[in-house]
């Protein structure tokens, strides 16, 4: 079990309650540590603190204390692997506990290898391995990259930077889809718990730079034996080159080098997890309820009801329509022209008349509507960004790319 869970710490407290809650709301129970309760809307039930913005807690019920008499409890996100169990044994009689099915969760305990290339070698096959190692040597290979980490030091300047780039490629790539991000609308919140916990070490972030730009950003939040791959996004130019295999790869190295044994990918099935982890389980949420109280039994029946019928409806991707139908309508009658995905003919070229186009830099804004058309042909033909030459017509509607290797035409 973990004893030093980032999502009871003192900054996660009391940042979450200073954009959620007050810190006069809040409640203590002696019968189950370590988490602080607040009240819900209507005083009905007690939930934790951090609700469902945790990326997991644990709990235990001490059955020397009966201050749950008549009361109903929702914890949200409980990691079932971290040993709860242990103390179901000795519940009070008068206690009910009714665990909830949420998302699924996925893990890797690296604690079970030597290192990062026992990793590497036992857990992928040798195709996978060869795909891998593929995807970095052409990233690293077309573009000046570098990665780092920045735990327990980070001056405020930097860590702003990073945060809005993140922010700008969460946009990006949700905007893409046409789906709301909860990360992007409590922005505010991250931005001043992350940068606490990072100088805490209870957070690292993580990034992956190309030219001094992110490209991948990932912030973790960090115990001393295990790691919540907790915020991720990635650059949507780079989709060839399977940004979230390469991140978690950078990620799970700097875990073998500090002593990590837990790595965890929290909520969410993408296929880089998947790929990744070892193991899987999925978050529950444990309505606790006297039930010899008649309110409280039918309160927590209800709970039980009301988040199994959620789940349900998840499992059905309600949840996904959701996410459009939001997006879709804060955004509706604003045409958003930085997330249109613009339409292309790509063909091969001899001879041109290159007096008929205009070359220019790969830092201009002209170069947007294409950036991601010549690193997905970087991809099949690998070579060194720079080396490339870009030119455009008058008009902008037509671009030329000259490498090494291809001479492409890019007809908007």
């Amino acid at each position: 079990m973990i004893s030093d869970n980032p999502f009871v710490s003192k900054i996660f407290v009391k940042t979450w309650l200073k954009y959620f809650k007050k810190p006069s709301d809040t409640y203590l129970f002696e019968f189950i540590k370590p988490i602080l309760f607040v009240k819900s809307k209507y005083s009905l039930y007690f939930f934790n603190v951090g609700r469902n913005l945790t990326n997991g807690i644990f709990y235990s019920i001490d059955n020397t204390f009966k201050d749950f008499k008549g009361k109903v409890f929702v914890l949200f996100d409980v990691l079932p692997y971290l040993g709860y169990e242990n103390n179901r044994l000795n519940l009070p009689n008068r206690i009910k506990i009714k665990k909830v099915k949420q998302y699924k969760g996925y893990l890797t305990r690296i604690s079970q290898f030597n290192d990062f290339e026992d990793f590497f070698l036992n857990h992928f096959s040798g195709k996978s391995r060869n795909n891998i190692r593929k995807w970095n040597k052409r990233l690293t290979n077309n573009f000046e990259i570098e990665f780092k980490v920045f735990y327990g030091v980070i001056s405020k300047d930097e860590y702003h930077k990073i945060f809005n780039a993140m922010l700008a490629l969460i946009q990006k790539r949700w905007g893409s889809l046409g789906m709301d991000n909860d990360i992007y609308r409590d922005r505010d919140y991250y931005r001043e718990l992350c940068y606490e916990m990072i100088l805490d070490k209870t957070a690292s972030l993580n990034v992956i730079y190309a030219f001094g730009e992110p490209i991948a950003v990932s912030i973790c939040f960090v115990s001393k034996k295990d790691l919540f791959f907790a915020i991720t996004t990635f650059d949507i130019d780079f989709r060839k080159y399977n940004m979230g295999h390469l991140l978690i790869m950078y990620i799970m190295q700097w875990c073998f080098d500090n002593r990590i044994e837990v790595f965890d990918y929290s909520k969410g099935t993408y296929e880089y997890k998947t790929r990744w982890s070892n193991e899987t389980y999925f978050f529950e949420n444990h309505i606790i309820y006297d039930k010899t109280s008649l309110k409280s039994l039918i309160i927590g029946n209800y709970l039980t009801f009301f988040y199994s019928f959620k789940q349900f409806l998840r499992e059905k991707e309600f949840n996904l329509l959701y996410s459009r139908f939001k997006y879709h309508f804060k955004n509706l009658g604003w045409k958003d022209n930085d997330n249109i995905v613009p339409s292309f003919k790509i063909k091969d070229v001899n001879d041109i008349d290159l007096t008929l186009f205009e070359k220019i830099e790969m830092d201009s804004i002209d170069f947007n509507d294409i950036r991601g058309v010549l690193y997905d042909i970087l991809f099949s033909k690998p070579q060194y960004l720079n080396t490339v030459e870009v030119y455009k017509d008058e008009i902008g509607k037509r671009y030329l790319l000259v490498g090494e290797k291809f001479k492409k035409e890019i007809i908007l």
